[in-house]
């Protein structure tokens, strides 16, 4: 299972372009940052997930959930 979300980058470059969608009513349910979206599928109980990050203006995070 490959799961991408949208990352706040350490240097917090796309928090503007966060709080512009937000402006115009995109709601997101949850940010994450790279610690964060590996403790939430830590606590979700996911052990074999690997994660890659893809840079650039909105950085985004893969996680790949291997399920046996």
């Amino acid at each position: 299972m490959i799961l991408p979300t949208y990352i706040n980058d350490v240097g917090g470059r796309n928090r503007k372009a966060v709080r512009l969608l937000e402006f115009v009513e995109v709601d997101f349910k949850r940010q994450f940052d790279m610690d964060t979206y590996q403790e939430f599928f830590k606590n979700a109980g996911y052990e074999n997930v690997r994660y890659s990050v893809v840079w650039g203006r909105m950085p985004c995070m893969i996680a790949v959930i291997t399920i046996m």
